[in-house]
Parts: C-alpha cells; sequence; structure tokens
C-alpha cells in the first residue's frame, strides 16, 4: 500500500483556493502600500487626507487580515484531511498484516504512526504548503508594487532579498537529518515508556527504579540536546528575514534622501518592507516543517511496505457443515514444516509442540501470512476464502480474545454477523459463567477496560465461550481458554460441541485435561 497522495481527494482544489485568498492579500498589500503614500503626501503638502486613501487603507488592513485568517483555517482543514488519510491507510495496511508481525511492532512504534506522524503530515499540508505559496505569491507581488513605487527602491531592495533567499535554500536541507535525530530520540522514548509504564510497580519490586530513571535521564538528556541542535538552525533560518528588513529601511531611507524621493513614497516602500516580512519569516519556516515531513514519511512508507497476509482475502465460501482440515508443508520458524490432515465432523488432539499449534491455530483463523496451496478448509484454499466466510466458520476458544474498551454487550457480540438481543446475550453468558459479572458491573451496559484489563482469564475465556456458542462456528480451535472455565462452563461447551457438526482441534496444552469436560466424546 502507498501513502495517500498529498493532492488526492480533492485536496488540490483545497490549495488552488489557498492560492486565490493569497492573491488578495497580495493586492491588499499593494493597495495598502499606494494608500499610505497618498496619505504621507497629502500630509507633507498640507492637505486635507483624501477619505477614499483613508477607507482603501482600512478596507485593505482588513482584507488582509481576514484572507490570512481563511487561508490559515483553509490550510488546517487540508492538513487534517491529509492526515486523515495516512490514518487511515496505515490502519488499513496493519489490519491486513500477520498478527506475528504486528505483534512483534513496539506499542511506542504503533502510536507513533498514528500520533507523533500525523502532526509533521498535518503541519505541511496545513501550514508549510500555504505558507509556501504565500510567499511565491506576496514576494514577488511586493517587489512589484516596491518597482512601482520607485524603481530604484525595488533595485537597492532586490540583492538582499536575493542573499536571505539564498541562504533559506541552502541552509534549509540542513534541518532534515537533525529532525531525524530528534525524532529518533523521542521515539526511543515513547517506545519504552509505553512498554515500562504498566511495568512500573513490578519493576520497583525487583529493584529497578534507579536504573530505569537514570536510563530515562540520560535518554531524555540526547532528546533535548537533539532538540536544542534543530531549534537554533530553524530559529536561525527564521531570524534572518528580521535582519534584513532593518538593512532594507535603512538602504530605503538613504536611497530616498539621495534622489529626493517623496515622504510618502517613502513611507509606502518601508510599509512594502514590513508586509513582505511576514512570507519571508513563513518561508522560513516552510523548510522546518518539511524536514518534519519528509522524517514522518520516510517512516510511513517503511510501515506500509511491510507484507500484508494473504489469508481471508478472496471470495469463496465455505460450505455448510463441519469442515476438513489439510495442511501441507506450511512454513513454521525455526521448525520443519508443519503437514497434518483431519477429516471433517471429528474431534481431533494435535500432537504438533505448543508453539507450531499457536502458529497453526492462528493461520486458521486468517491471522497469518500463509503462501498459496498450503492450507484448506474442505479443500478450499486459504487464501481464495472470504473474510467474512473464514470469520464466521472459524472460531478459537482462548483466554486472550480481541476485546475493546466499551460496553460489555458490544465485546460478547464482537464478531457475530447479527447482533443478538439482549435476552439472548445475558443467557448465553451466564451459560458460559459470567452470571457474576453481569451483576457486578449492573448488565450488558457495563463497562469493560481496554483490552479486557479489568477482567480475568476466566471471564475473558468465558467471553470467548459465548462467541462460540452464539456464532455457530464449523470449526473450532480449543486453546487455553478451557483451562479456565468453570466446570458449569465446560459442560456447556461438552453439550454444545456434542450436538452440533462441528470439526474441533484441541491444543496440545490441553492434553493433560479430562477430554470429557470440553469436548464430547
Amino acid at each position: 500500500m502507498a501513502m495517500p497522495g498529498l493532492l488526492d481527494n480533492g485536496r488540490w482544489r483545497g490549495l488552488l483556493l489557498v492560492s486565490l485568498v493569497t492573491l488578495v492579500q497580495g493586492g491588499a498589500a499593494g493597495a495598502a502600500a499606494f494608500a499610505t503614500r497618498g496619505l504621507f503626501e497629502a500630509i507633507h503638502a498640507d492637505r486635507t487626507l483624501p477619505l477614499v486613501l483613508l477607507l482603501a487603507l482600512a478596507v485593505a488592513g482588513t482584507g488582509i487580515a481576514v484572507a490570512r485568517v481563511c487561508a490559515r483555517l483553509l490550510g488546517e482543514r487540508l492538513g487534517q484531511d491529509y492526515a486523515l488519510a495516512v490514518r487511515v491507510a496505515l490502519l488499513a495496511h496493519a489490519s491486513g498484516m500477520s498478527a506475528s508481525a504486528v505483534a512483534r511492532r513496539r506499542n511506542g512504534y504503533m502510536s507513533l504512526r498514528f500520533v507523533g506522524d500525523m502532526t509533521a503530515f498535518r503541519n505541511w499540508l496545513g501550514k508549510g504548503l500555504p505558507r509556501l505559496i504565500g510567499a511565491v505569491v506576496m514576494i514577488p507581488a511586493a517587489c512589484a508594487v516596491l518597482w512601482m513605487l520607485e524603481p530604484r527602491f525595488a533595485l537597492v531592495i532586490a540583492p538582499l532579498l536575493g542573499v536571505v533567499l539564498t541562504v533559506l535554500v541552502a541552509a534549509g536541507p540542513r534541518l532534515e537529518p537533525l529532525h531525524r535525530r530528534l525524532r529518533a530520540r523521542r521515539a526511543r522514548i515513547a517506545a519504552e515508556m509505553a512498554e515500562r509504564m504498566p511495568l512500573a510497580p513490578e519493576l520497583d519490586r525487583m529493584g529497578r527504579r534507579p536504573a530505569e530513571l537514570h536510563r530515562l535521564r540520560k535518554r531524555t538528556e540526547r532528546m533535548i540536546t537533539a532538540a536544542l541542535q534543530r531549534l537554533v538552525w530553524a530559529e536561525s533560518l527564521k531570524a534572518m528575514p528580521d535582519a534584513m528588513a532593518g538593512l532594507a529601511a535603512c538602504a530605503v531611507i538613504v536611497t530616498g534622501a539621495q534622489t529626493g524621493a517623496s515622504t510618502g513614497t517613502i513611507a509606502g516602500a518601508l510599509a512594502i518592507i514590513g508586509l513582505v516580512l511576514a512570507p519571508l519569516r513563513d518561508l522560513a519556516s516552510v523548510w522546518n516543517v518539511r524536514a518534519a515531513f519528509l522524517a514522518a514519511h520516510k517512516k510511513c512508507q517503511a510501515a506500509l511496505k511491510h507484507e500484508q497476509r494473504k489469508s481471508g482475502q478472496g471470495q469463496k465460501r465455505l460450505p455448510r457443515g463441519p469442515l476438513a482440515v489439510s495442511v501441507h508443508d506450511l512454513p513454521m520458524p525455526h521448525r520443519a514444516p508443519l503437514s497434518l490432515s483431519f477429516p471433517a465432523g471429528e474431534h481431533h488432539d494435535l500432537t504438533c509442540d505448543q508453539r507450531a499449534a499457536d502458529i497453526l491455530f492462528s493461520t486458521l483463523c486468517g491471522l497469518e501470512h500463509v503462501p498459496p496451496g498450503r492450507v484448506r478448509l474442505s479443500r478450499i484454499c486459504l487464501t481464495e476464502l472470504s473474510r467474512g466466510s473464514l470469520r464466521r466458520g472459524v472460531q478459537r476458544l482462548t483466554s486472550t480474545p480481541a476485546l475493546l474498551k466499551g460496553s460489555l454487550r458490544r465485546n460478547l457480540a464482537l464478531g457475530l454477523r447479527k447482533r443478538p438481543t439482549d435476552e439472548t446475550l445475558e443467557t448465553t453468558a451466564r451459560e458460559a459463567g459470567l452470571g457474576e459479572l453481569l451483576t457486578e458491573l449492573g448488565g450488558l451496559d457495563g463497562p469493560v477496560a481496554e483490552l479486557g484489563r479489568d477482567l480475568s482469564a476466566r471471564e475473558r475465556s468465558a467471553l470467548a465461550l459465548v462467541r462460540v456458542l452464539l456464532g455457530k462456528p464449523q470449526l473450532v480451535l480449543l486453546g487455553d481458554g478451557v483451562w479456565h472455565l468453570d466446570q458449569r462452563a465446560r459442560q456447556v461447551l461438552a453439550a454444545h460441541l456434542a450436538t452440533c457438526e462441528v470439526t474441533v482441534l484441541r491444543h496440545p496444552s490441553l492434553a493433560g485435561h479430562e477430554r470429557d469436560e470440553p469436548v464430547a466424546a
């Protein structure tokens, strides 16, 4: 999956509108300069101030202010829209990755892609490009107005502008490696803190508090050093226009005095210098915004290059009834390929090692990358099945089911094709051993914490059992969740599997479990 284009989804229209607003701003700046000259000449000649010029100056100032606000709002909207497009692309890509590949990503890494990088993307389209467009429009417009006021002023100021622009173009790219270094420092701290914060009490018990605090201080000092280096370079670039403005004002005053230019013309030229100062500052800041964007862009591009899993991406549907399972040379990390075959409608104990069984279960659920033809369900290749058919046909009883922050109702029905009635959900939940939880939470509307952290292993396993009972799968993968179920819930599971047409695979970790408890013979 590729990165979303900056100008996709109609964003080019937004940038065009920003350009038009900036043109209005440039026209207002020119009108303000000429009105300033006319008013100063009237003052110098002791004439009554022309009402038209006063109105023109007031309207021009208001126009510049309104145009600046409108350009900022349009830019922010563009930036937010692009950040949303990148978030959607990252989530869609992560959803298509194998579960093991996602698990290998650190939490800090994943959160940075969705949070930290978005600021850089939003700022480039929301601030960087609009400011660049503004500078490209306003600086030549200011020079043109200055030429119309007094050509000699334009000739004097043009070299100063040329020097500033040359320095910005030459020195600006230096910000990108500084941004990458600062970004790497921040990312390391974020990743380590995301890992350590949930373990802070346990690490303290193990005597790790002094070492962890020292490590955090050391990492942070390095980050601060990188931040200051970037800030010095960025602020130095932004200070260049201010230095130029002072020199340009001196040059205009000296040239005006030497050439006998009117006071109004000099005042108008000084007003132009003041107006061109803002776009010059913006142009200096564009390099900083662009450097952050390029650093984030490279990281997100790398994230979007991770291989996608192929299972559940087809169009075929599973046939009705229990599923036959056929596995041929399924690759196993650091192990020999796995091959096995089970007929439909029977209960089978896996004899492979537990790690291989974990990978097999995850593969059968469509969560791992699998080469075409290696895994078949009732003679249909796993890569040819639709996601919905695979989700409905295969379910796993585990103590770590997918749980989201929200109501108990939402989590009980997560992944089911149709949400059952509250009465059905509550009845099934009580059969699975969740009666006490329902009472404790106050019913189905009771909240479940992020990742089900407030639930015990027994409650999470019972919740997975509810999905098995209501989902009516054709292949049930019995994992460690069986161990955590109470006696009554195991009997409910055994009765359900005995009366339904279903194929059952038992994880090797259940080898010591009484067979007649969870599974009918």
